[in-house]
């Protein structure tokens, strides 16, 4: 059974434009929010969201790390990575989301 995490205080944040191919947008915001502690062991974890793009589901991912640090980082990375293959989005006006991930 995998456990569910909220995402508590949102420490950043960015909104994306989401352009169907039909030409409606939509806000795309991805969020992150504040390392915890894991309960269940020694290590952290920073829940972060993806929401709004109709190829991500709309859930809260807990990335581990050996500390809060290393949890935030990991955090970071998994939007260049999840967004990938998510068509349609720009960032101010342009295709560059600022993410840090090639092509992004």
């Amino acid at each position: 059974m995998s456990a569910e995490y909220e995402l508590g205080q949102v420490i950043a944040s960015r909104e994306l434009a989401f352009t169907a191919p039909d030409g409606t947008q939509r806000p795309v915001l991805l969020e992150v929010g504040m390392p915890c502690r894991d309960p269940e062991g020694p290590d952290w974890y920073c829940p972060c969201r993806i929401t709004g793009h109709p190829d991500v589901g709309d859930r809260v991912t807990a990335i581990f790390g050996v500390d809060s640090l290393q949890a935030l980082q990991l955090a970071l990375t998994r939007f260049p990575s999840e967004l990938n293959d998510a068509a349609g989005l720009t960032f101010l006006g342009g295709r560059d989301l600022m993410l840090g991930g090639e092509g992004f």
